[in-house]
This record gives structure tokens, sequence and C-alpha cells, in this order.
């Protein structure tokens, strides 16, 4: 069905909006990782991980979208044999607050008998993480490992603990290095922490 001149100028306007407050929060944040310390980071990761893994031929999984850009940062510092393969599982849907969990690609390498380094971007509240161990346990895993590049510092307890962490920040909404704030700004190299009266800033657009 072709769209319609009220459609695209519906269209026209969300986009035109939502880039309004994408300029107002890149304004508005702190930078708390820059590229340089991003690297030293990921550098400790690889030696970290590889200490462990190097020997277990593993399967990485890294979890969609949020940790394609430290997968790429990570992966060639891993020099060990291992067989890479991801998963899609979310509860954000381009937006800031965590919903229901919704799966949307599961593993198409087997994972039986298999060693697992599940490898995200931020560990939160540990909902996402809990419920794909438990996959790949049901699955057969003969062991699970999990690294995150940011471990979140919470009131609440998590469920679960990451094996291998980058750096820990407080419970700010972060953005950059895969990190997304409403779908945009995955591709910033550095990590960035949300103003903490962003509600108010928005009200100014």
């Amino acid at each position: 069905m072709e769209a319609s001149e009220e459609n695209r100028r519906q269209v026209g306007v969300k986009m035109a909006d939502i880039l309004k407050e994408i300029e107002l929060v890149q304004q508005h944040s702190r930078c708390l990782l820059d590229a340089s310390s991003v690297d030293n980071i990921i550098d400790s990761l690889a030696e970290d991980i590889t200490a462990v893994c190097a020997d277990k031929n593993p399967v990485v999984l890294c979890v969609m979208t949020g940790a394609v850009v430290i997968a790429g940062l990570l992966l060639p510092r891993l020099n060990f044999p291992l067989e890479l393969d991801y998963v899609h599982v979310t509860r954000y849907q381009n937006g800031t607050k965590g919903g229901d969990l919704s799966w949307i690609k599961s593993p198409s390498v087997s994972l039986l008998n298999r060693e697992v380094i599940i490898l995200d971007d931020v560990l939160d509240e540990g909902v996402t993480l809990k419920s794909i161990i438990g996959y790949c346990e049901k699955q057969g895993a003969s062991a699970c490992y999990s690294a995150v590049l940011i471990d979140k510092e919470l009131q609440t307890k998590k469920p679960v603990t990451a094996d291998f962490v980058g750096f820990t920040t407080g419970p700010e909404y972060l953005y950059g290095l895969g990190m997304d704030y409403k779908g945009y700004l995955r591709n910033v190299t550095g990590i960035y922490a949300c103003p903490n009266n962003l509600e108010e800033l928005l009200c100014q657009i």
C-alpha cells in the first residue's frame, strides 16, 4: 500500500522530534569512558577470558543488538579456537525502561556439551542474562560464562553475576559502544551517562 502524504508528514515530524531529543541528550550527557579507556578495558577483558577459556573450545554467544560492537572489538583479541553465534533477546524494544522479555532469535550452533561465553554490553537488572544462561543449560551446555562490558551497581540484588566485567558504573542510563538511547547512539565511540534530569530536559522540546 502506498504511503499517503499525511503519513509521510507524520513520519517526518516524528523523525524531527527524535533527532532533536537525541541532540539534547548528547549535549547534556557526561562521558564515563573515552575510546582510549574502552580499548584498555577490552584488552583486560580479553586477557581474563583467555586465562580461563583458551583451552575450552567455547561457543561465544553475542547478545544482539547491544553486544555487536563489543564483540567486534573483543573477538580479534581472543587468540584461541572458538565458534561465534548470536542470540537476540531484549526487554527494551528501543525504549529506556525494561519490559517483558522478548526472544527474537535463538542460537544456531548446538550447545550440547559445549562451554559457552555469553557476551553482552551491560549487566543491568540481570533478567536477560539469567534467561539466556537458563536457555544454554537446558540445551546441554557443559558450562556457561558471562562477559559484560559494563556492570551496573543497583540498589536491588541481581539474580546473576557476570564472570568477566570490564567496568562498573552507577545506575545511570548509558549509551555508546553498542548501548542505545531509543535505538540511536549505538555507534558513539565511548560510553556516556544520560543526565539525571532527563525528563525535565525533554520537556523543553
